[in-house]
């Protein structure tokens, strides 16, 4: 095979890699990040402003994790086509 096959199929395996670790992830860091919104008492409606921004923090960084795990799994098998 010459080196752009080779680069091909690694790209391709480190692709699949991170794809099935952003997967993997998922369940685990929404459960983590639940279990300290449970902690924060984030469902409280009289906490302070700190605690409110500190709760939507926690809230929103497993989406944007996962998101970045996947756009890098997604980078690498793009690499391969273009």
């Amino acid at each position: 095979m010459n080196k752009k096959g080779l680069t091909f199929f690694y790209l391709f395996m480190v692709g699949v890699v991170c794809f099935f670790l952003g997967l993997a992830l998922a369940y685990p860091l929404t459960q983590t990040t639940g279990e300290s919104m449970d902690e924060l008492d984030c469902s409280n409606v009289s906490i302070s402003n700190q605690d409110k921004a500190v709760c939507y923090q926690m809230d929103s960084i497993a989406p944007f994790f996962i998101a970045i795990i996947f756009g890098c799994a997604g980078v690498l098998l793009s690499r391969m086509v273009l």
